[in-house]
């Protein structure tokens, strides 16, 4: 905790300023804001609504449930489009590679746009078929396509492709999208229809589960006709395995329960108790709409990077974690209207105290040992796969040296 007081020390008072703002925005009391001045103390509370985790002191005793197990996928988000060098996806093919041979569940590939943070993923289908046809065990996911940007047809058409080429191994994790530049390729690049697309979402779920059972859906033609289609190859899997990507809204937990989809979320922004509370009205709500409760699977993104001493991995993720961080603020800019409000002091001093809680409670950084509590925790709570993010800027020899800690970390929960 010394260090972050450290850095509260030397905020400019702009830059308390703009923390205070935040805390505020976040529903937080006078009384935390003016010990965050008097006590020169980074609170808790302001730490985790930008890094998640859980304060240690306000931790709370579960029964431990390590029999459960927890299985294990990799992820990959945020590959620098803009690199110029022949090989981009040495580290993507390497790294399935040596989880399709090492018993890993899955992994997933996102869909991004019109930005160097994460524009080697411009079409996870693609990229699917490719590791297809080097994998033989691994389940192939996305994670996740915007589905408002996708006509359901073409969506089914591809990945039912992906699936026989896999030879039925493919999943897909299905998100609302939120950059209104990315609408420009969307079926209707209306803003009333970027803000209904959380709506447009789940309708098209419903088509696409139709479409890959085999069913006849109809479909508006040109002339305002109705259209009778099925779509073509028919896939392997009889039923698509569907998860729905949320930042932690709650009203995103209750539709994709209402729906029989599965959950992918992260840490950010939410307690492990709040975190199980969503969980809890997940389940509550599977069950209510006539599903098995237990079937229901909640997936964690989780940033990974595990060796031998916590102070080597700490050392070899801080300046990439940093920058990670401060990309991902600057794309706010698409979404924030106060995004002018932080300086580049102010994003310093964000990312700083971020990254040393965020390295602390909320990521696979450290040791096999030091993973495992966070791991524990998450099975306690009722996590059933932690996705590892492992192309967050770190070189490939430390990403292939991190892999195999991961796979004795995965070793330790496999059931």
């Amino acid at each position: 905790m010394s260090s972050l007081n450290d850095r509260l020390r030397n905020l400019t008072p702009e830059q308390r300023a703009i923390l205070e703002k935040r805390m505020k925005e976040k529903g937080m009391n006078t009384a935390v804001v003016t010990a965050a001045k008097e006590q020169n103390a980074i609170p808790e509370q302001m730490m985790q609504s930008f890094a998640g985790g859980q304060p240690a002191a306000a931790k709370k005793q579960r029964p431990r449930l390590t029999e459960k197990g927890m299985e294990f996928s990799i992820f990959f988000f945020s590959g620098d489009g803009s690199t110029e060098e022949p090989d981009k996806y040495r580290m993507l093919i390497d790294s399935v590679r040596y989880a399709d041979s090492h018993g890993f569940k899955a992994v997933w590939t996102p869909e991004r746009h019109f930005e160097d943070f994460g524009g080697l993923y411009p079409n996870p289908s693609v990229l699917s078929a490719a590791l297809a046809m080097i994998t033989e065990n691994i389940q192939i996911r996305a994670g996740s396509v915007a589905l408002p940007l996708h006509h359901p047809i073409r969506f089914v058409e591809e990945w039912a492709v992906v699936d026989n080429l896999s030879g039925g191994r493919t999943a897909v994790s299905f998100a609302s999208g939120w950059h209104p530049s990315d609408f420009l390729i969307a079926p209707t690049p209306t803003r009333a229809y970027y803000d209904q697309r959380k709506e447009v979402m789940i309708e098209n779920i419903k088509t696409i589960r139709k479409l890959w059972a085999g069913e006849t859906v109809t479909m508006i033609g040109i002339d305002g006709g109705e259209q009778q289609v099925k779509i073509l190859p028919r896939p392997l899997q009889d039923e698509l395995e569907i998860w729905v990507a949320t930042n932690g809204a709650i009203d995103t937990y209750i539709k994709a329960a209402e729906t029989g989809c599965h959950i992918l979320t992260g840490l950010t922004n939410q307690t492990l108790d709040e975190f199980e509370e969503k969980i809890k009205i997940y389940r509550e709500t599977l069950a209510k709409n006539g599903y098995d409760p237990e079937q229901g699977k909640i997936t964690v993104m989780l940033h990974s990077c595990v060796g031998e001493t916590n102070e080597e991995i700490k050392d070899k993720v801080r300046d990439p974690l940093k920058d990670y961080l401060k990309t991902f603020i600057k794309q706010q800019k698409n979404v924030m209207s106060n995004y002018e409000e932080f300086s580049e002091a102010d994003q310093d001093a964000i990312v700083s105290y971020a990254f040393d809680k965020y390295f602390a409670e909320s990521s696979l950084f450290g040791t096999v040992e030091k993973c495992s509590g966070l791991i524990e925790d998450l099975i306690d709570i009722g996590v059933d796969e932690v996705a590892c993010l492992i192309d967050f800027g770190i070189d490939i020899d430390s990403v292939m040296s991190s892999m195999n800690y991961l796979g004795q970390l995965k070793e330790k929960y496999t059931r």
